[in-house]
C-alpha cells in the first residue's frame, strides 16, 4: 500500500471520532438551549398568572441549569450502544487489564488530585498573561471547580459525567485508538478529552488528568478509572468546596494548599521514585509517526479542535 493511500486509510478511521464528538457538542449544545429556554418560560407563565408583569428571570438558576448536559448524555450513550452493540460494550469497554492493588491505586491517586493544584498554578499565570492585555479568566473560574448549586448540577457534574465521560472517552475512544498502540491511544484519547472542554482554564487540566485515566484504562480497567474521576468531581471539587465555604477565607485557602499541595508534593515524589519505570513505559513501545499525523489532521478533529478554539477565545469576551 502507498504512502498516500496508508494516510487517507488512517484518517478515515481517526476522522469519525472527531465527528462524534463535533455532533455530541452541538446537541449538548442544543439539549441546553432548549432546557433553558424551558425554564426561561415557565418561569415568565407562572409570574404572569400572579400577575407579576416585572419578572425577570434567574440568571443564577438558568446557569445551574444542567438538564440539558443530562439529556444529551444520555441521548449519546444509546447512541453509542445502539452504533457498538451490547456485546462489544461488555468486552472491549469494559475490557479488563492487570489486577490493581492498594499501593498503585494510591500512587495514581496522587497523580490525578496532584493536577488539581498543578492548574491552580497554570490559572495564576494565565490569569497574570490576560491582565497585561486586559483580560481575565476569573469568571470562568467557577466551570473548573466548586460546588454544584442545583441539584440537576450536582446530578450531572458530580456524579453522571465522571462515568459517562470514562464511557465515553476513555472506554470507547481510546479503545478506538488501542488497535495503533496503547501509547498513541493514551495521548489521542486525553488530547480529545482535553480539547473538549472548551475552557482555557479546564483543557491542560484535563488534558493532563486524561494521560492518567487512560493509562489506568489500558493496564487495569475503565472502572478504575471512573472511580478516580468520581473522586476528583464527587469529592474533591463538590463536597470539599462544599465544606470550605462554611469556612473563613483564611482557614479555606490553607486548607485547600494542604490538601492539593500535598497531593502535588506526592505526585512528583512519585514521578521522581518511578521515573525510569515511566520512561520505559514511554518509550517500550513504537509509535508510528503516520498516526499522529493523520490523527491530528484527521477533518473530525481539525473541526472540532478549531469549535473548541473557538469556544475558549468566545468565553474570555464573555
Amino acid at each position: 500500500m502507498e504512502e498516500k493511500q496508508i494516510n487517507r486509510y488512517l484518517r478515515r478511521r481517526f476522522s469519525p471520532l472527531g465527528w462524534w464528538l463535533v455532533a455530541y457538542y452541538v446537541l449538548m449544545t442544543i439539549m441546553v438551549l432548549v432546557s433553558v429556554m424551558q425554564e426561561v418560560l415557565i418561569g415568565y407563565l407562572r409570574a404572569f398568572g400572579e400577575g407579576n408583569f416585572l419578572f425577570l428571570p434567574d440568571m443564577n438558576a438558568i446557569a445551574g441549569n444542567a438538564w440539558g448536559y443530562v439529556a444529551a448524555a444520555g441521548v449519546a450513550l444509546l447512541v453509542m450502544l445502539a452504533m457498538k452493540g451490547g456485546e462489544h460494550f461488555r468486552q472491549e469497554i469494559m475490557a479488563k487489564g492487570q489486577s490493581m492493588t492498594a499501593g498503585r491505586f494510591v500512587m495514581l491517586l496522587c497523580l490525578c488530585s496532584g493536577c488539581q493544584f498543578a492548574n491552580s498554578i497554570w490559572i495564576g499565570i494565565l490569569e497574570w498573561i490576560l491582565n497585561r492585555f486586559g483580560l481575565s479568566a476569573l469568571a470562568m473560574l467557577e466551570e473548573v471547580s466548586g460546588a454544584s448549586d442545583t441539584f440537576s448540577m450536582f446530578l450531572y457534574s458530580a456524579l453522571l459525567a465522571p462515568i459517562l465521560e470514562e464511557i465515553f472517552f476513555r472506554g470507547y475512544i481510546l479503545r478506538e485508538l488501542r488497535p495503533y498502540g496503547k501509547r498513541f491511544a493514551i495521548l489521542g484519547s486525553a488530547f480529545l478529552f482535553g480539547i473538549f472542554h472548551g475552557n482555557l482554564l479546564q483543557t491542560p487540566y484535563a488534558f493532563l488528568i486524561g494521560l492518567v485515566l487512560g493509562y489506568i484504562t489500558v493496564e487495569y480497567s475503565v472502572l478504575w478509572a471512573m472511580a478516580l474521576h468520581l473522586f476528583n468531581n464527587l469529592v474533591l471539587a463538590d463536597l470539599l468546596s462544599r465544606v470550605m465555604s462554611r469556612l473563613p477565607v483564611p482557614v479555606a485557602d490553607g486548607l485547600s494548599v494542604l490538601i492539593f499541595g500535598g497531593f502535588f508534593l506526592g505526585a512528583v515524589g512519585i514521578l521522581i521514585a518511578k521515573r525510569r519505570e515511566i520512561g520505559e513505559y514511554i518509550h517500550g513501545e513504537w509509535v508510528d509517526r503516520r498516526c499522529v499525523k493523520c490523527f491530528f489532521t484527521s477533518p473530525g478533529v481539525v473541526i472540532l479542535t478549531l469549535m473548541m478554539a473557538g469556544s475558549m477565545i468566545s468565553l474570555l469576551f464573555a
